[in-house]
């Protein structure tokens, strides 16, 4: 028995070791070249009108600068919390730029983003096309030269088609996230 838990104690040090080896990449504040993706749900509430939602959601970002980077959103709702729902579809694409304050392999951010939305109300059939404003603040935190884990904050502005009120929103999300350094900065810098 006492075999068994040297092992695993012993496995759980090379691992602890080999992820801060592997991140030190990524410690060192060398990003560019990087590029992040995830899939994730964004519990929502709306501000202007009662109403919780759930979003299906997911992003592809692109570290072109140690501090900057260039992000693409998708989001689809997925169902309500609150009943009778004043939202009944909408599908969301967003891109904008994120601007990075790297401490080690901490990456508190913010961003902004524009983009279209496809919004339809509970009782309407027809769909709306709507602009999109976003707002966004998160953290990333590198865990392994591949995994990282992040909390986003967003808050999304839209005009509502159907009222004079803005159709504004408050979405949240965070978990595991999953990037690939495509370009080695350090082999860079040594050619040159």
């Amino acid at each position: 028995m006492e075999i068994k838990k040297k092992k695993i104690g012993l496995a759980f040090v090379f691992s602890v070791l080999s992820v801060c080896t592997f991140a030190q990449i990524l410690h060192k504040g060398e990003r560019a070249g990087l590029i992040q993706s995830t899939a994730t749900i964004y519990p929502s509430a709306q501000l202007n009108t009662k109403g919780l939602n759930i979003y299906l959601g997911g992003y592809c970002n692109y570290h072109f600068d140690n501090k900057y980077s260039f992000r693409g959103d998708g989001q689809v709702l997925m169902g309500t919390q609150t009943k009778p729902a004043y939202i009944d579809k909408n599908y969301q694409i967003l891109a904008g730029f994120n601007r990075y304050f790297p401490v080690k392999r901490f990456d508190p951010y913010v961003g902004i983003q524009a983009g279209l939305s496809m919004i339809q109300s509970e009782g309407r059939s027809e769909m709306v096309y709507n602009s999109v404003f976003v707002l966004r603040s998160g953290l990333d935190f590198h865990v392994y030269r591949f995994f990282y884990f992040f909390i986003d904050l967003q808050y999304s502005h839209q005009v509502d088609p159907w009222h004079s009120r803005p159709l504004d929103q408050f979405m949240g999300s965070g978990g595991l996230g999953f990037q690939v350094p495509i370009k080695n900065v350090r082999q860079k810098e040594d050619n040159e």
